[in-house]
């Protein structure tokens, strides 16, 4: 078995407004149609500001690749030990964590973050090292899977850290891809502390459960270009997500006999997972206060809403699902009791 000790997040400093976005946005094209769509994306996001590492987005658009992945490095680490320190569990337990796994899809280096990581804490140099790397916005959940195994050997901590930078590749491209993932995604980060023993523990980790949705594949991609990472995401995505989760219940539980964390990845996917469970708005509102307040951070983003459900805990439940949506389709989840 394996325990959630507690949960830290970090946001960078800077962050924008849906309305101060549009209006940088809309001004780097004379396209008044172009113009509707900002505003209708924008307006209709369900997302109040996004934080950001950079908040002058025409600067973000004139940064080659390689200049990118330099602002990443020194952010991502920055919001990591940021991250870390919030984690309220980790003072107590750095001289016995065993395992350190870094998840990003947004940036990458060798030596990466972990080892920067390792070198700023002071951490055990025989630490073993995993990096989840360009999964996507269900990789925090392949993370906890991967700790999960970990913790299977008796005397493991394990310390996972989510950092994302999504804006660093906004795109000055005004097609329907660009413009829908330009107007949700942000950056955050996440760190959870994991154990094999059950002490001090807040959540355990039950089971597992991976899903590929047939004949999905070219609804959701992240490819590497010399301007950044580009983000394809079709409007199809939250009715083929919705007709998986209709088509079989994960782990066979009803719906409403279980909480639920889900992966906020817009207002569409929230809208139509509680449609096909037939869920209760209470089952949402974590996800749509982490949506309301940070806009979707790519992986991190789940990790903000298991906090957030740690913090409001129901008094009727006493175990929930995290389910988390990426490139593949992929549905990726995990069954969660209270401790």
């Amino acid at each position: 078995m394996s325990y959630i000790v507690d949960i830290g997040t970090a946001v960078p400093k800077h962050s924008l407004s849906q309305d101060e976005f549009y209006a940088i946005y809309s001004s780097m094209t004379e396209d008044t149609d172009i113009q509707r769509k900002i505003k209708f994306l924008t307006s209709r996001s369900a997302i109040n500001k996004r934080n950001c590492v950079e908040p002058d987005i025409k600067k973000l658009v004139a940064m080659p690749l390689e200049q990118k992945l330099a602002v990443y490095h020194s952010s991502a680490l920055e919001l990591a030990i940021e991250a870390i320190e919030n984690n309220t569990a980790f003072k107590a337990n750095k001289d016995t964590i065993t395992d350190i796994i870094f998840i990003s899809c947004t940036g990458m280096q060798a030596p990466g973050v972990e080892i920067d990581l390792i070198n700023h804490f002071n951490l055990n140099t025989n630490i073993r090292r995993y990096n989840v790397n360009f999964m996507g916005c269900y990789a925090a959940l392949t993370g906890l899977r991967m700790a999960n195994d970990i913790c299977n050997t008796p005397n493991r901590t394990v310390l996972m850290v989510s950092v994302e930078l999504c804006t660093l590749h906004f795109q000055h491209k005004f097609i329907d891809d660009y413009l829908l993932s330009n107007s949700i995604f942000a950056d955050g980060a996440a760190s959870v502390l994991l154990s094999s023993v059950h002490k001090g523990a807040k959540l355990q980790l039950e089971d597992f459960e991976s899903r590929l949705i047939p004949n999905s594949k070219d609804e959701m991609s992240w490819k590497i270009s010399p301007d950044g990472f580009l983000m394809t995401l079709s409007s199809d995505v939250p009715k083929s997500i919705k007709a998986s989760l209709e088509e079989q219940h994960l782990f066979g539980r009803e719906p409403n006999t279980t909480g639920w964390a889900i992966h906020p990845g817009g207002k569409q996917i929230v809208d139509g997972i509680k449609s096909s469970l037939h869920l209760d708005e209470s089952e949402v509102l974590a996800s749509r206060k982490v949506l309301l307040e940070n806009g979707n951070m790519s992986s991190a983003t789940i990790l903000f809403v298991l906090k957030e459900m740690l913090t409001n805990r129901p008094s009727d439940k006493k175990e929930f699902i995290a389910c988390a949506f990426g490139p593949g389709l992929t549905l990726e989840s995990a069954l969660i009791s209270y401790v």
